[in-house]
């Protein structure tokens, strides 16, 4: 099963996009039930820090960077927002289950592999959940610092395993230095998937939530 070679605690997923696309497209289906199943809540997670983080969430542009079937496009328009939002991902199956659920202004293919198709400026926050596991980060925060607006909003999601092994506090604070965000809050450990077999208590999630400069 796809779900087997990019849902897995054994961290061996590939990060390139056609071959994840493909699978997630296989996945989309029965993607959200099977999520909550596994106690999944990410997209609620990651919502409530934006919006605690984001003067005039309410009317804010923002960009669901990875959007799948559209579970944190959602969350988004739960949490209170108002504003244009965007949905981009590389999965043609999982875009045709996000607009199903009428909570975007706008769906667009984009592979996070490479540099963003967007303007300088465009947002006014972006919000990426359970996707940084497919990609390198670096790259992708730095077009985030790029396409949201001075004073904007960022906020990611991250396994903790992932966190460490690819040294994202290395990479935050190389940003930090260059003067491309500023850190609001980088959270504690919080569960992930507490239903699911292999993550259990063993993997939980860490939540980065910064200020473009």
């Amino acid at each position: 099963m796809s779900g087997d070679k990019v849902i897995r605690g054994d961290g061996e997923v590939s990060m390139e996009g056609h071959v994840n696309a493909a699978h997630y497209d296989e996945l989309s289906r029965d993607y959200d039930r099977q999520l909550v199943e596994w106690g999944y809540d990410a997209p609620e997670q990651g919502a409530q820090l934006l919006a605690a983080n984001l003067d005039d969430f309410g009317s804010a542009s923002i960009l669901d960077c990875g959007c799948g079937t559209g579970m944190t496009g959602q969350a988004i328009r739960s949490a209170g927002a108002k504003g244009s939002l965007t949905g981009a991902d590389l999965s043609q199956e999982s875009l045709g289950k996000a607009s199903q659920k009428n909570v975007y202004d706008e769906l667009v293919t984009i592979d996070l592999n490479a540099p963003l198709s967007f303007s300088d400026d465009s947002f006014d926050a972006v919000l990426c959940i359970a996707v940084l596991s497919y990609v390198e980060a670096e790259p992708v925060f730095r077009e985030w610092t790029r396409i949201v607006r001075p004073g904007g909003t960022i906020v990611f999601s991250c396994r903790e395993d992932f966190f460490a092994t690819r040294e994202y506090p290395a990479v935050i604070e190389r940003l930090e230095r260059e003067g491309l965000w500023t850190r609001v809050e980088v959270t504690d450990v919080k569960p992930y998937l507490p239903d699911h077999a292999e993550f259990a208590e063993a993997i939980g999630v860490i939540y980065g939530c910064f200020k473009a400069a």
